[in-house]
């Protein structure tokens, strides 16, 4: 696969487009394959044009300066529609032809081949991508299933924290949990190839279960709180906690439980100016266990480790990934010391982990990891776009994995199908 003449990069970029860089390797009227990679969220699109590998040799989601054409992050309030920010960006790349293959993770659920974002109000289906912009093949897949990819291509050595070192048993599952806006969870199971296809699943929707600490029912408490909060008839998800909005959660409930322990003026900035709006902003709260500046805060974010380490021990249960269990998230990240054990409060997130009765002896052979990089959700898509490559070229067997299903061409790959959520 040759390159052509000198880098080029457009006289004039879209207003659009944020932290873009061009490091071209093939001129403008290039007619060879390239490769379309996006990772879609809700504030921000990160999109990615590259040359494919050079051989059949599998990859690693980590694309070389060389093979890179363009690559730009566009916020996705300005455009009306996700083919607005896909046009802007192919004009903005310079390049005439469009791709051949394009792989875009969404922050959304799945279902033949479209998505609909909730909060934006954006449908993105791959048919419709590929009449619109003369793309080949379009393949949406769900963010996290990109994180699970991602995690595939990490170094455990340099790009993790351990939180329990297990043995690695080869070929056995992995599963994913992340915890961020939402709770994710995914897991991995090794394809025709040996290598991991990620099932992608809506876990984080499951009933919460809460747990006593001796004679303290406050878990139990907080539930009660929640169903009237949230007007639930029996239940509330595990997400309703785990999550950022769970650690928001957790401290509201505290707030109202115990208004003698309130720090007021951390109370105003959880809650927001008088004036308003009320935000209910966890990240006040996670600053102020870190200074201990409110120990009510404190409380509330051991509280969430507990739970979310709780989680992770049925996960574990769930898939037995002696491949490794994976701690990600923007949330798992902010709150590394306290999962860690690295503050005062001690680490309940592995006691709780450990904490399954006559079955703890099992979670203990279980490889835990807390990922340190945010930037899996890139790297993931990147890696399976190659794969669709590949696989579209008959370079590589077809997966036949939960990820998606042959078209009626079998050299082509095809479309992310997955189930439709549970309510919380």
């Amino acid at each position: 696969m040759g390159s052509g003449a000198g880098a080029q990069r457009p006289d004039k970029v879209s207003p659009e487009a944020q932290a873009c860089r061009c490091r071209a390797n093939v001129s403008s009227d290039f007619k060879g394959t390239t490769i379309l990679a996006a990772d879609v969220g809700g504030t921000s699109s990160r999109v990615h044009l590259f040359l494919p590998p050079e051989d059949d040799r599998d990859v690693d989601g980590v694309l070389a300066p060389e093979r890179r054409i363009y690559e730009a992050k566009y916020s996705n309030a300005k455009f009306d529609s996700f083919t607005d920010v896909l046009r802007i960006f192919l004009k903005d790349s310079g390049m005439e032809e469009p791709p051949q293959i394009a792989c875009l993770a969404v922050a959304g659920v799945v279902f033949d081949n479209r998505c609909k974002f909730v909060n934006r109000g954006w449908e993105i289906s791959g048919s419709q991508l590929e009449h619109d912009l003369g793309i080949g093949t379009v393949v949406l897949i769900n963010d996290f299933a990109a994180q699970g990819y991602g995690i595939t291509a990490l170094d455990i050595s340099t790009e993790c924290d351990v939180l329990q070192n297990a043995p690695v048993k080869e070929g056995s599952p992995i599963a994913i949990l992340g915890a961020g806006t939402g709770l994710g969870e995914a897991f991995g199971t090794t394809g025709p190839n040996g290598d991991y296809e990620i099932w992608p699943t809506e876990g984080g929707h499951r009933e919460f279960a809460p747990r006593h600490n001796g004679s303290s029912n406050v878990e139990f408490e907080m539930i009660q709180f929640l169903q009237i909060k949230y007007s639930a008839k029996a239940r509330i998800s595990v997400e309703r906690v785990v999550s950022g909005r769970g650690l928001g959660n957790i401290y509201e409930f505290l707030a109202w439980k115990y208004p003698d322990q309130v720090n007021k003026v951390v109370h105003r900035r959880f809650i927001g100016p008088v004036e308003g709006p009320r935000n209910f902003d966890p990240a006040a709260v996670t600053s102020a266990a870190s200074t201990g500046e409110c120990e009510l805060c404190g409380k509330a974010v051991d509280m969430w480790c507990g739970a979310y380490g709780s989680e992770a021990g049925v996960v574990a249960l769930k898939y037995m990934p002696c491949g490794g269990l994976f701690l990600t998230g923007g949330v798992t990240s902010k709150l590394r010391d306290f999962i860690m054990g690295k503050t005062r409060f001690g680490c309940s997130f592995m006691d709780a982990f450990l904490d399954k009765g006559r079955v703890t002896q099992i979670l203990m052979k279980v490889p835990v990891y807390l990922v340190k990089g945010e930037d899996l959700g890139e790297r993931g898509v990147i890696l399976k776009a190659q794969r669709i490559f590949q696989e579209t070229n008959m370079l590589r067997k077809s997966s036949y994995g939960g990820n998606h299903r042959m078209l009626e061409t079998p050299s082509l790959a095809v479309q992310e199908v997955q189930s439709i959520p549970l309510v919380s």
